[in-house]
């Protein structure tokens, strides 16, 4: 895969971008990666969300009760534990990723 910009894609692509609004290709190269963060930690807060809706409570106080459970092994649970950790630790790298973005 090609990852560098050839002049004439940057020039042509310019003069389009400019007509939405955008100063050049950077900003909107910026804002249009910005969108598909938000995007995406929009997609993993509503299933946070919906976790937290099926068990009535918090990931924290989620994941103290599935370590209570340590000799106990209840399937659905386990499964929600991990998706639910995937979802929290998918949302604090989007948020730093865009926060990053935003001061670049």
């Amino acid at each position: 895969m090609d990852t560098s910009f050839d002049i004439k894609f940057a020039e042509r692509s310019e003069s389009i971008v400019s007509q939405f609004g955008f100063k050049d290709l950077k900003s909107f190269v910026k804002n249009q990666v910005l969108l598909l963060l938000l995007s995406r930690i929009e997609k993993y807060e509503a299933e946070n969300k919906r976790f937290e809706v099926k068990y009535h409570m918090t990931f924290k106080a989620f994941k103290t009760k599935v370590e209570e459970l340590q000799n106990e092994e209840v399937f659905t649970e386990d499964d929600d534990y991990l998706d639910w950790r995937f979802a929290k630790e998918a949302i604090d790298r989007l948020v730093r990723q865009k926060r990053e973005l935003e001061h670049a």
